[in-house]
């Protein structure tokens, strides 16, 4: 954690800072952070998606606000890229921010990765 330092005497003597900062640096560096954001992530695309959806597909990450989503078969993958993506994106944004979220990229999940 950052510190600074204020000298009375002659020792140098660590300055108080505020328990937020303590706080939100403890959980930067345990990455509690990401992990509380990956669940709201996953359950925003559960919600949005539908339970048939998202039953074949798994968000996998998000990166400059554009949402990944490993799709199962490449026929899904097809149909949600022509026909579902747009209402998809404009339900996600509606569930996890819109100013958060601006596409959506569907891949195809690799069988080794399952």
């Amino acid at each position: 954690m950052s510190q600074k330092y204020e000298f009375k005497s002659s020792r140098a003597v660590p300055s108080a800072a505020p328990i937020s900062q303590a706080l939100a640096e403890l959980i930067a560096l345990k990455g509690l952070g990401r992990v509380r954001g990956d669940q709201r992530l996953k359950d925003a695309w559960n919600q949005a998606a539908g339970e048939k959806i998202a039953a074949q597909t798994t968000v996998q990450s998000i990166k400059n606000r554009i949402v990944h989503v490993g799709v199962e078969n490449s026929a899904l993958l097809n149909e949600l890229n022509s026909f579902h993506k747009s209402s998809l994106l404009q339900k996600f944004q509606k569930e996890y921010g819109k100013q958060d979220v601006r596409d959506i990229r569907f891949r195809l999940k690799s069988k080794v990765n399952k």
